[in-house]
């Protein structure tokens, strides 16, 4: 019951989680441009929520491998969309660690935001092909 709930609201909560990523990622860029002299505003406190729950949100899409393997008996049996499913688990936590680290000891900082940054992008990446492969699977599923 609950893995077939969960089958209907993984694909809208992981594109939700895309959209929120994109707008947090958005905000990052403005960082960047600051760290190079652009007058602009980073909205700290937006870009924090919108990244944390994205990263939650992204983690949460683990809940997929229980759906596969509660419904069809195993779990890698979407072949790349699950592959990929472990980086993005892993670099989600990252973001959230490194994020957090960062929103709660406020301080002058080199190589922890460019970490957080560079992995935030590959993230990105790596979520744009996996919905990519989740729109892919879709129709074999529903």
């Amino acid at each position: 019951m609950i893995s077939h709930a969960l089958m209907w609201t993984h694909p809208p909560l992981q594109g939700l989680a895309a959209v929120i990523g994109v707008m947090a990622m958005w905000q990052g860029g403005k960082r960047v441009a600051m760290q190079f002299g652009k007058k602009i505003i980073f909205p700290w406190k937006r870009h924090v929520r919108l990244g944390a729950l994205g990263l939650i949100l992204w983690t949460l899409g683990a809940l997929g491998f229980y759906v596969t393997h509660s419904v069809f008996g195993a779990t890698h049996i979407t072949g790349s969309h699950a592959v990929m499913a472990w980086p993005i688990i892993g670099l989600s936590l990252f973001g959230l660690g490194s994020g957090y680290i960062m929103d709660r000891r406020k301080k002058k900082r080199t190589w922890l935001p460019v970490a957080h940054g560079v992995a935030n992008v590959i993230l990105m990446g790596l979520v744009i092909a996996e919905c990519v492969t989740g729109f892919g699977l879709l129709e074999t599923f529903f």
